[in-house]
């Protein structure tokens, strides 16, 4: 073989050789870029449980299906979060049972759509007369109760139409939570003696009141035979939060309604939820 024919053989195989380790490279460099995400990693929410305050933090939380929610205790004792007593198609359709140590978190995955109302039974009470949750005597921000609600959002079947949600002669509602598919109607009927007076809790933005009817008043027996009725019909979907401003005044640090003391009921206040969903 001639020297030149031996140059050429060897050029040609360190030539091949570079071009091999260079594809190598270069695809070890594109492996190593590549960005692989999870679309099944659950949404994410978190309550505060604040130091010393005895409440939970928003009062109210709107979250999709499958958000995991994480309830971050910063205060000194431990906390339970547990869900009510009530129970209907679409108000605590799970059941929470949780305890958070101090300093800790822990974390619930939400799957069904619906209303949760939930509250800490070491400091406070589920009435079962009025089925609402009572502040304990004593506690920081007394009358306001350890309690909150969650609205996982979603489509809710076989609501009616319309509800009626009787004042009994008390200081409350029958019906905390009631729900209404979009232009659903509910209708109040006052069989107390005296006034009644619906107005829309303030400080919170939609979904949850998204909208304000203005104010509702209902008359007594004592000023109508029978008592008086209003009805409403509610168009836009959304959480409507509201209270009697003749028996409760509003928290504004909290956006909260909170018992007159000197309401039949005190310290539970009278408020009502109503759910309105898009679909019928």
């Amino acid at each position: 073989m001639s020297l030149r024919l031996s140059r050429l053989i060897l050029f040609l195989a360190l030539l091949v050789g570079t071009l091999l380790l260079a594809g190598c490279r270069g695809s070890h460099s594109n492996r190593s870029l590549t960005v692989v995400r999870n679309p099944l990693v659950a949404p994410r929410a978190t309550i505060t449980i604040p130091r010393g305050q005895m409440l939970f933090t928003p009062f109210i939380l709107v979250i999709r299906p499958g958000t995991r929610v994480t309830w971050q205790n910063e205060d000194t004792v431990v906390h339970n979060i547990v869900t009510t007593l009530s129970s209907k198609a679409f108000l605590n359709p799970q059941v929470v049972r949780l305890s958070v140590p101090a300093g800790k978190s822990i974390a619930f995955a939400f799957t069904k759509p619906g209303l949760y109302n939930y509250f800490d039974p070491t400091q406070a009470d589920w009435n079962g007369l009025d089925q609402r949750v009572a502040a304990h005597k004593g506690v920081p921000n007394y009358p306001l109760a350890m309690e909150g609600i969650i609205w996982v959002q979603g489509p809710l079947g076989g609501l009616p139409s319309a509800v009626t949600n009787t004042i009994p002669g008390r200081d409350d509602f029958s019906q905390d939570f009631t729900a209404l598919p979009k232009g659903g109607t509910i209708a109040w009927q006052n069989t107390d003696k005296d006034l009644h007076s619906i107005a829309w809790v303030p400080g919170w933005q939609a979904p949850i009141n998204p909208v304000n009817p203005g104010p509702i008043e209902i008359k007594g027996t004592d000023a109508q035979p029978g008592g008086g009725s209003q009805k409403l019909t509610l168009t836009t979907p959304g959480l409507y939060y509201y209270y009697c401003s003749t028996h409760a005044s509003v928290n504004t640090t909290w956006k909260r309604a909170q018992a007159h003391k000197d309401a039949s009921e005190a310290p539970i206040p009278m408020e009502g939820f109503i759910l309105v969903t898009e679909n019928s």
